[in-house]
């Protein structure tokens, strides 16, 4: 192999090793990305068996104040999926609003269920959110409110679009 690049005109060798660099270069890019990668995964399964840990650890204490949680709650408050729809409809024309209500789902624990829901608002003065806000905290810790987004309407420069997603909790029969 060597005698084949020695016999070689001097152009041709520092084409053929320009054309093994830039081989090597696209190499060690990809092994680098790939390096980069694993060592994310690493650091991120690392994190996650810290926070695993953590609630390992805890797992008494957790128990012991989800009981007393549980015992505190009023099972006449707490709400069903169908309920809190009604419960949000009804806030919002309290307050006079009309709120659009979608995306239904349940998550299941083993003593509760959370239902969540999608709420939007449409061209709503930002006095009517604020009393929304206030008669939803009066109803706390049975809803909750999550992932809130508020934008101006263009069309309408003095009004606000509201969306948010609102949380009951259930308890588990």
């Amino acid at each position: 192999m060597k005698q084949l690049f020695m016999g070689r005109l001097l152009r041709e060798k520092i084409l053929l090793l320009g054309f093994a660099l830039l081989l090597l270069a696209i190499w060690g890019t990809s092994v680098g990305g790939r390096a980069k990668l694993c060592w994310s995964e690493a650091r991120g399964l690392m994190a996650e068996r810290a926070r695993q840990d953590v609630w390992l650890s805890n797992a008494d204490t957790i128990t012991t104040k989800a009981k007393a949680a549980t015992q505190s709650l009023d099972i006449q408050s707490t709400l069903t999926a169908t309920q809190l729809v009604g419960e949000l409809n009804r806030i919002a024309a309290q307050v006079g609003l009309a709120a659009d209500i979608n995306a239904q789902s349940t998550q299941r624990t083993d003593r509760f269920a959370f239902n969540i829901v999608q709420v939007g608002f449409r061209r709503a003065d930002l006095g009517a959110l604020l009393r929304f806000y206030e008669e939803l905290a009066k109803r706390s810790p049975y809803i909750a409110l999550e992932q809130f987004s508020l934008t101006t309407d263009r069309a309408a420069p003095g009004l606000l679009n509201a969306s948010f997603r609102a949380v009951a909790v259930e308890l588990n029969r």
